[in-house]
């Protein structure tokens, strides 16, 4: 008998499959696969797009708020004119002539005389002393007399 690998009947009368036929076309590329020149394309058109959005963006914002600056701005210059009229007429209520009118005409007051001014000054006593009129010196001297008397009559 003969060893198995060298029976070569094993392989006689098969029945031989047919072969595909197969034929090289020029130029056709297989429609599947994606190129990575392609891929590289796509990616940075997306960056280039996502990067154009942003800046366009980032400049719409800044114009908004350039224009919110203007705004408030012109605000502000509004408001400071309207700060000093009012300021203005405040002074000219609050002046010295218009206050002496009003204390004047509507109040019924009066200057204040020379003699109604008295002067005096604190040395080294926290007591102040008015002058004293004829009657008030009068009437203390009487009152005192009079405490002294009674003092001298209770033994």
């Amino acid at each position: 008998m003969a060893q198995p690998a060298y029976d070569l009947e094993l392989f006689e009368n098969r029945a031989q499959r047919p072969r595909p036929k197969v034929r090289a076309v020029k130029g056709k590329k297989k429609a599947s696969r994606l190129n990575l020149q392609t891929v590289k394309t796509v990616a940075l058109t997306v960056v280039m797009t996502a990067l154009v959005v942003g800046f366009l963006y980032s400049q719409a914002t800044i114009t908004e708020l350039t224009v919110d600056i203007q705004n408030v701005q012109s605000d502000l210059v509004s408001e400071q004119s309207t700060y000093n009229y009012l300021s203005g007429v405040l002074d000219s209520k609050t002046s010295l002539r218009n206050v002496e009118q009003v204390a004047a005409g509507e109040l019924g007051l009066v200057k204040v005389d020379r003699s109604q001014v008295t002067y005096f000054s604190l040395e080294s006593e926290s007591v102040i002393n008015r002058p004293e009129t004829t009657a008030q010196k009068l009437t203390e001297f009487l009152s005192t007399s009079l405490l002294s008397l009674m003092e001298y009559l209770n033994p």
